[in-house]
C-alpha cells in the first residue's frame, strides 16, 4: 500500500498511528497520513484454488505410483508362480 503522496508525514505503515473506524471495525486509518489498512480483509480465493489444484495433482501422482507398484507386484508374483509351477513338473 503506498503512502498519499500529499502526505508530509514521514511515517511508514509499521509505525503510523491506526485507529479504528467506528462505522467498521475491520478498517483502521492512519491518523497521520490517510492511509486506509483492512484488517480481516480476506486475500482472493486464487491461492485457495492453485493450492487446491496442486493437492489434486499430488493426489493423482501418488495413486497412478501405487497402482503401477501394485501392478508389478502381481505380474512377479505370476512370474514366481509359473517358475515354481515348471519346477515341479520336472
Amino acid at each position: 500500500m503506498m503512502l498519499d503522496k500529499d502526505c508530509h508525514h514521514d511515517c511508514n505503515q509499521n509505525q503510523c498511528p491506526f485507529a479504528q473506524d467506528t462505522r467498521n471495525p475491520n478498517r483502521y486509518v492512519c491518523l497521520k497520513c490517510g492511509v486506509e489498512r483492512e484488517i480481516n480483509k480476506y486475500p482472493s480465493g486464487l491461492g485457495s484454488f492453485l493450492l487446491l489444484l496442486l493437492s489434486l495433482f499430488i493426489l493423482f501422482q501418488l495413486l497412478a505410483n501405487y497402482h503401477k507398484q501394485n501392478h508389478l507386484q502381481k505380474q512377479q508374483q505370476s512370474g514366481n508362480n509359473s517358475s515354481n509351477q515348471a519346477i515341479l513338473h520336472l
